[in-house]
């Protein structure tokens, strides 16, 4: 089952858009103002956003843009959109150039949504990229990139590792010697050595760093 996020400010349309889409089998989530879509798209996973009007283009498109560009702290700026209001090339073109992936007209039949949406969905799959979450906390393990609050944040090849180990298992208490296996793939390292790295990793978090909880005399876990 898929998940998709409809933004429309009108209570008949987002009815009228969720009704149909939990028909066709996905979860829908919904949001009607611009900050509960920001909330949204930060707090839940979604495969895609179907983006119709927020109080005018302006606000729906202004949505797009900060998406797009990370400054939606924790939403993630690839997630599939299909925009509603393209009635003319004009209108289409600035949907485009603002990041939605499928522009449709304003008033769009519940079929055409669903088979914008199933586009979306299979080329995502050919896409699609393993992110771990964790609070403000983004570990795309593909890329082997992190984030914090979308700031990318340089890490050596171990503190990724350990950071994308304890990701994995959130509010997980992680043993050293249980890190040393995912992480070196041997039985045993020095404490002081996993301490180290951990340490580390813990001052390039910056403001997150507290996310990383040392558990004294068994290991660390990443908290929510």
């Amino acid at each position: 089952m898929h998940t998709v996020l409809i933004v429309e400010a009108d209570d008949h349309a987002l009815r009228a858009r969720g009704d149909e889409l939990l028909l066709d089998g996905y979860e829908v989530l919904t949001a009607q103002s611009d900050r509960q879509a920001r909330l949204r798209v930060a707090d839940a996973v979604v495969d895609a956003v179907v983006l119709g009007d927020l109080d005018g283009a302006a606000a729906s498109l202004a949505l797009l843009r900060d998406l797009r560009s990370g400054a939606i702290p924790g939403a993630d700026p690839r997630v599939p959109v299909l925009t509603i209001g393209g009635d003319s090339d004009h209108l289409a073109v600035r949907h485009y150039e603002a990041g939605a992936d499928i522009v449709l007209p304003r008033t769009p039949t519940p079929l055409l949504i669903a088979g914008a949406l199933g586009a979306l969905a299979a080329r995502a799959e050919g896409e699609r990229r393993r992110i771990l979450r964790v609070g403000p906390l983004a570990v795309d393990c593909d890329a082997r990139v992190a984030s914090v609050e979308a700031r990318p944040i340089r890490l050596t090849r171990i503190e990724f590792d350990l950071l994308q180990t304890l990701a994995e298992q959130p509010s997980t208490v992680l043993t050293r010697q249980q890190l040393a296996k995912e992480i070196w793939n041997i039985e045993f390292v020095a404490g002081r050595t996993i301490d180290s790295h951990a340490g580390r990793l813990r001052s390039k978090l910056g403001d997150a760093g507290p996310m990383l909880q040392t558990v004294r005399g068994v290991g660390y876990r990443l908290s929510r």
